[in-house]
């Protein structure tokens, strides 16, 4: 069994080519659980993303434009008032394509 090996975090589709170049052809691709564990990728999408600053620690620094809007404004993605709004986060450059890979989620019978 190989011990762990630490890449450097792929930024880009490109970076992550050459990365998966590396590795065995039927090695798994897990992402973090939601809160422990590692989970199967259940999507993987390309899509609009803006960068924020600011953001609490477990939040994403990335959200897609318009909930970066709402965040920058207050207003969280699922629409409710942020209660502690101070400071707001702050939008990051321009918005950009993100490869997403999202986690499977799972019943609680599973």
């Amino acid at each position: 069994m190989t011990e762990n090996v630490e890449f450097p975090p792929p930024r880009t589709v490109a970076e992550l080519r050459r990365l998966l170049d590396q590795l065995p052809g039927d090695a798994l691709i897990l992402v973090d659980g939601y809160e422990a564990a590692y989970s199967a990728i259940a999507t993987a999408m390309l899509t609009e993303v803006q960068e924020l600053s600011g953001r609490p620690s477990y939040l994403g620094r990335f959200e897609h434009p318009s909930d970066a809007a709402r965040a920058v404004a207050g207003v969280d993605a699922a629409a409710w008032v942020i209660t502690d709004p101070e400071p707001l986060p702050k939008l990051v450059g321009e918005p950009t394509l993100a490869l997403v890979l999202r986690r499977e989620e799972r019943d609680d019978d599973d």
